[in-house]
């Protein structure tokens, strides 16, 4: 059946972008979640660490160690809240920043590099189509959510 060699194939695609992504990760020590993680830390500063282990769908003892994780590493530090100075807010250190920053450009490379060979028309053409399975699974995922 083609649908199913095709979301595989897609599958496949998946997979190896993110391998390749998790190889340049390890040379900082990093997984792709607390990649995430530091993503999520930048873009909500007035968060917790509990409303992030909710947004993240992690339990607060495995986002402890996340945290913990990523302060030996020197990507994170927690700084005292002026209002309450009991409470701390996450905040990414410059060394975070810069890893961040450098992965987003190593990022854009390899997306250039994918798409190697393809003519403009076909990348268009192709954006549809993915477009296109990327709304069938929004409906899917309604469908299941329902039930």
């Amino acid at each position: 059946m083609i649908e199913r060699d095709l979301a595989l194939e897609l599958k496949a695609i998946n997979q190896r972008i993110g391998n390749i992504m998790q190889l340049r990760l390890d040379k900082c020590g990093l997984s792709l979640g607390l990649l995430y993680l530091m993503h999520m830390i930048e873009n909500n500063p007035d968060t917790n660490q509990k409303q992030l282990a909710g947004e993240m769908r992690l339990t607060q003892g495995a986002m402890s160690i996340s945290i913990k994780k990523l302060m030996e590493l020197g990507m994170v530090d927690k700084e005292p809240l002026e209002e309450d100075l009991r409470h701390h807010r996450l905040v990414l250190t410059d060394k975070g920043k810069k890893v961040i920053d450098d992965y987003e450009k190593y990022l854009e490379e390899i997306i250039k590099d994918i798409f190697t060979g393809f003519t403009l028309e076909e990348l268009k053409k192709f954006s549809e189509f993915t477009s296109r399975i990327n709304d069938n699974l929004k409906n899917i995922m309604k469908k299941i959510s329902k039930e």
